[in-house]
């Protein structure tokens, strides 16, 4: 094994913020990765795992170690052009990554050399290191590119839109917090893992992911779709008569307002707004703003948290998504082999 020199601090900081925490996974790359240092390691695949929300491939170093390299999502990966069979088991690769910070032997990838000499760029962000054979092209997650609706379509919410990495829905600033607010964050500093992988977040983290969501037209009610963990919210356009129990998405309501989508949503019995706080108690209250561009390939999404008993004071958060032609709403299944 080999250790390379601290990477910058842009390139750490980029990374940081292209594996972010919500719905791509369920835990805090920053406190399971130390995101400042690389590792290269060299050794026989024993077994690769396809699964989301983290692919894992299983090293066995030719001094007798055992690694876990992890990657993103199985979504991501074949996006950027990267499928199972190209790592074959058995075969010798190296790999250039984040060591984990309580794990020895734990990798978060970034570049993967094949025996045939590929070189797998298996991060957002990752530049080659050992050639100029590379497969793995994020290009799409960065860039919109020349945005427009089909010929003759007309300017509507109801289609499927996807963010970019650089501007996914996320958190504007650090909430403030009450008294109470502050206390139960203790219970998300121990660093470890509060969320199985495959649990479905509450509202409003489950919106804050960087895959493709549709909005859906049913008439008396809409549909989002969401690509991540397979979300699926009911958005209904006139109250429900009566009250009813609070459910990890909440009660919905929305509204249209000229180019707006306006969603209201409370009832929400979730734990936390992120996988390591704060945490949100069933007063949280939700404003969600679909702002529609005025060509019709951009939505502009804005949310405002508002928490008498966690929030010292209303919370920001947005992002936006873009028309693509062609994208599309993958199954998540998350857990399940994808190979």
């Amino acid at each position: 094994m080999q250790s390379s020199s601290l990477i910058s601090s842009s390139a750490a900081a980029l990374l940081c913020a292209l594996l972010p925490s919500a719905a791509t996974a369920h835990h805090s790359f920053a406190a399971v990765f130390q995101m400042d240092k690389v590792t290269e390691i060299e050794g026989r695949v024993t077994e690769v795992h396809w699964v989301n929300p983290h692919i894992t491939i299983d090293v066995a170093a030719s001094n007798g170690e055992s690694w876990v390299v992890e990657a993103g999502p199985v979504n991501l990966l074949t996006r950027m052009g990267i499928e199972k069979s190209m790592i074959e088991t058995g075969s010798t690769i190296k790999v250039r990554g984040n060591p984990g910070r309580r794990d020895a032997h734990l990798l978060w990838v970034s570049n993967i050399l094949l025996a045939n000499g590929t070189e797998l760029l298996a991060a957002p962000g990752a530049q080659a290191h050992w050639g100029n054979k590379t497969v793995g092209d994020a290009t799409n997650f960065f860039v919109a590119g020349n945005l427009k609706l089909p010929d003759g379509s007309a300017r509507s919410f109801f289609r499927v839109w996807s963010p970019l990495i650089s501007a996914f829905p996320r958190p504007r600033g650090l909430a403030k917090l009450t008294a109470e607010g502050q206390r139960a964050q203790a219970r998300y500093e121990t660093g470890k893992q509060v969320v199985g992988d495959c649990d479905v977040p509450g509202m409003p983290y489950a919106m804050m992911s960087p895959y493709p969501m549709e909005i859906v037209d049913q008439g008396k009610q809409l549909t989002i779709r969401g690509e991540a963990y397979d979300l699926t919210r009911t958005v209904y356009l006139q109250a429900p008569a009566g009250s009813r129990a609070s459910a990890l998405q909440g009660t919905s309501v929305g509204r249209f307002s000229g180019d707006e989508l306006v969603i209201e949503t409370s009832g929400i019995d979730y734990h936390s707004y992120g996988d390591l706080g704060p945490a949100e108690s069933k007063e949280s209250h939700v404003v969600e703003r679909f702002k529609l561009s005025a060509d019709g390939t951009k939505l502009d999404y804005e949310i405002t948290i508002t928490d008498p008993v966690m929030l010292a004071e209303p919370w920001l958060w947005g992002g936006s998504f873009v028309y693509r032609e062609g994208a599309e709403i993958k199954p998540w299944s998350c857990g399940a082999d994808r190979g």
